[in-house]
């Protein structure tokens, strides 16, 4: 029985060491390592340090995932650094693992201040949704998605349902601490650039018709902003 769990507890510690292998994170050569605390010191006068997790499989996003917010946390305790503002696009994505929940926990302690960017509101622990402060919810028609936002607020699901389905395009709804607990509908200026989430039109091309002139047209983009802060 011994030298079976040997054979399974070796294939498990061997297929975790080439998934670190084929991550690419690590190297031996020194010209091409850099730490964490070398990119923050870079932005100790202002700036934005973005973590690309758009091609990486699952396995190793979650690696960068949880590396970034342990060491961050150290960082923090430490007084490294004073402040961070945290975003998290494509929340639902990687806000399953337990470190998040630590974080979230403690953020007031640390002086990190995350905002969460997301379509799938359901995929949420509710841990993170009783820390929210503030939500901008654009544009959602799901019942279940609004009443699981609504419970990150004072105003009442019946309140949040009936607003958010009238929506029109670039107008979000504000709700939390920021609008002194007042359900509160704002306009959104339109960006002109081209952006990574926008949708593709099949037959804007084949009609004539602008993109611009679709995209006035077609509800915007579904997502739902939480906002943690003091």
């Amino acid at each position: 029985m011994n030298s079976v769990s040997n054979a399974y507890i070796r294939e498990a510690i061997l297929r975790r060491y080439e998934s670190l292998l084929s991550s690419n994170l690590f190297t031996d050569d020194l010209n091409e390592a850099s730490t964490l605390e070398e990119w923050l010191t870079k932005c100790k006068n202002g700036g934005a340090l973005i973590f690309n997790l758009k091609n990486l499989a699952a396995g190793i996003r979650q690696i960068v995932v949880e590396f970034v917010l342990v060491k961050l946390r150290h960082l923090l305790e430490e007084w490294f650094v004073k402040a961070v503002f945290l975003f998290a696009e494509e929340a639902h994505l990687y806000l399953r693992e337990t470190y998040w929940e630590d974080l979230i926990t403690r953020m007031r302690h640390l002086g990190v201040f995350p905002t969460f960017v997301t379509n799938q509101p359901d995929s949420i622990n509710e841990g993170i949704y009783r820390q929210a402060d503030n939500i901008f919810l654009f544009n959602f028609t799901n019942e279940n998605d609004l009443e699981t936002v609504s419970k990150a607020t004072m105003t009442d699901v019946q309140t949040v349902t009936m607003i958010a389905k009238e929506l029109p395009p670039r107008h979000c709804l504000v709700l939390g601490g920021v609008v002194n607990d007042f359900p509160l509908v704002v306009k959104v200026r339109e960006v002109k650039a081209k952006t990574m989430g926008e949708t593709r039109l099949f037959f804007a091309s084949e009609t004539g018709i602008s993109e611009e002139t679709i995209a006035d047209v077609a509800p915007q983009r579904m997502e739902a902003y939480l906002k943690s802060a003091n």
